[in-house]
């Protein structure tokens, strides 16, 4: 009994001693997975991987967190920020649980980030503002820095600029006290770019000097690209054609040699541009033809990515059933030698036969289960390729036909040019809307029309005395593409008539928009405060039978309220399809 005490002490200590250098090796596996986040990102989840499998083995909560956390950023590098947001939330849950503050400020921030680069922009402000009293609280006062500029670009896209320029000052000073001039870059870069949106070009391009003389001091060679790009812009709304050129190009040549292919992308569009207006139509074409390349390039790349990380994903789950089937079999081999002493040992045999050959049935089921979905996941990828597809060819046609418009000199022409891109923008919406959204198969109505039908009066509202005022009101429902497309350029030739010829003699341009289910219909009305219609004659012109033709699509009623009041149109279809889950 005595000896047998003496054993149990020891392999405890063992245990002890065993758990211990697993921790260490676990810790030094995340360290060096932290360093190569710049250099090497395949080796950097590499180890992350494994010292997530390790840390589960012995439970070391520690080296789980930190396993996500690399994980997490080293997703983000790639582009996956889809995946990049999920280990991020399991790193937020075990930093809680260690009460570790100063990672769980750098993960909100970060995690911020991974909405932003979604374009949720909502989701990324709740997480700044998380981030930013712990800041506070532990006096980090360059992590705070970092997460108001990060903020303020949200508010930027927000449409809240003031915000957003009180962040970056804020930001500014912040830099400056603590001596951390490396973080100043992307404060004045940022804030250049308010500037240029309210077209104070001269204090803009002030702001961008001062971003280029900081990212070419300290070798932040990615964002300065952005900075040579907006200064090129300035110069472009300056008509100063010759220093955008100049600009542009070595937006350019940095973007090439870093490898920074999106960089290159913009810069491309930007070229395309600036060559039209100095009247190079042949280097405007070849910028705008790169841009089309290198946009699919981009695309494909992503998405090959997704698929890697699928296939390793899969990979690990086969080698985590393996490791437990292993672990299994020595259990009941154990188990039996055991039972060998007590029961019969032709029964035991036949227990354990029957136990594995069923646990061998479920690892099959278990197997094709799998491989089944990874297929599916493909099929879901693939069909997300063909919208983005389609949509860059509806972008490189409605570029080519703008690009004629701004040729033509008649301006029933021009007019019928810009009715055709309305159309194109409609319909390319549709697809943007698939290959961005988790669900291909379905289009959210709501946020699609909102989309579309602000993009239309922001066109008009810049070409009319007054602000045209936009109430709508959306019921939240995700439709067939079958639906949809019919629907949008029915909204967008409706919305676009009363922009173009309501409201001449209109001091308060209002435009109403509701789409809403009722019973077993679906019922669109589209109205405005304007003279009404001046004839009642109707099929006469192409719009009036695109909507004839889309409204018979859906087997669809019009009704048109027409008075000196303005403007009604109702349509009323009982074929519409609505995808539900």
């Amino acid at each position: 009994m005595i000896r047998f005490f003496l054993i149990l002490t020891f392999a405890l200590r063992a245990s002890s001693i065993f758990a211990q250098k697993d921790a260490e090796k676990i810790d030094s596996l995340n360290f060096k997975s932290e360093e190569l986040y710049s250099s090497d990102v395949s080796k950097s989840i590499e180890f992350s991987t494994l010292a997530l499998e390790l840390s589960e083995k012995i439970d070391y909560r520690p080296g789980k967190a930190f396993a996500f956390l690399n994980l997490a950023v080293a997703n983000d590098i790639r582009g996956n920020s889809k995946v990049a947001i999920g280990y991020f939330q399991r790193a937020i849950r075990l930093f809680k649980l260690e009460n570790d503050l100063e990672n769980l400020s750098y993960c909100y921030s970060q995690i911020g980030v991974c909405y932003f680069s979604q374009y949720q922009y909502e989701n990324a402000d709740y997480y700044y503002r998380k981030a930013i009293p712990i800041c506070r609280k532990l006096g980090l006062e360059i992590d705070l820095a970092d997460v108001l500029v990060n903020q303020g670009i949200t508010f930027t896209y927000q449409n809240k600029p003031e915000k957003a320029e009180e962040n970056f000052k804020q930001a500014i000073k912040l830099y400056h006290k603590n001596a951390y001039p490396q973080g100043l870059g992307g404060a004045y870069n940022s804030l250049a770019k308010i500037y240029y949106d309210r077209k104070e070009f001269t204090t803009a391009i002030t702001y961008f000097e001062r971003s280029i003389a900081n990212f070419e001091k300290y070798r932040n060679y990615f964002n300065l690209t952005s900075a040579y790009g907006g200064l090129a812009n300035c110069y472009i709304d300056l008509k100063e054609f010759r220093k955008a050129e100049k600009y542009a190009l070595k937006s350019l040549k940095v973007a090439q040699e870093i490898g920074a292919t999106e960089r290159e992308v913009f810069t491309h569009e930007t070229l395309s541009r600036i060559y039209f207006a100095l009247g190079d139509f042949k280097k405007a074409y070849e910028s705008l033809n790169n841009y089309t390349v290198l946009s699919d390039s981009i695309f494909t790349r992503e998405k090959s990515d997704a698929l890697a990380e699928m296939q390793a994903r899969f990979e690990v789950k086969e080698v985590k059933l393996k490791q437990k089937t292993q672990e299994e079999n020595y259990k009941w081999q154990l188990v039996i030698l055991v039972v060998i002493i007590f029961i019969v040992l032709l029964v035991s045999v036949l227990l354990f036969f029957l136990f594995r050959n069923k646990r061998r049935i479920n690892l099959l089921l278990e197997q094709k289960y799998q491989i089944t979905q990874a297929s599916l996941e493909q099929k879901e990828l693939m069909m997300g390729e063909v919208h983005h597809r389609v949509k860059n060819n509806l972008q490189m046609i409605y570029a080519i036909l703008d690009l004629q418009s701004r040729e033509l000199k008649d301006p029933e022409s021009v007019r019928l040019i810009e009715d055709s891109l309305n159309r194109i923008n409609a319909i390319s919406m549709i697809h943007q809307n698939l290959y961005q959204s988790d669900n291909i198969r379905a289009v959210n109505i709501r946020s699609y029309l909102d989309e579309l039908v602000q993009d239309l009066v922001r066109h008009f509202t810049n070409n009319h005395e007054h602000t045209i005022e936009l109430h709508s009101d959306y019921e939240e429902l995700n439709m067939d593409i079958e639906t949809a497309l019919p629907l949008g350029l029915i909204v967008a030739e409706l919305v676009t008539n009363s922009c173009k010829y309501a409201f001449d003699k209109q001091i308060k341009p209002e435009l109403y928009i509701s789409l809403k289910e009722v019973g077993d219909r679906l019922v669109l009305s589209v109205s405005d405060n304007g003279t009404g219609k001046k004839s009642t004659a109707s099929g006469t012109n192409f719009g009036t039978k695109l909507i004839q033709s889309m409204s018979r699509k859906l087997d669809a009623t019009l009704v048109e309220t027409n008075s000196g009041n303005g403007l009604k149109v109702e349509l009323i279809s009982s074929n519409y399809k609505i995808y539900h889950e």
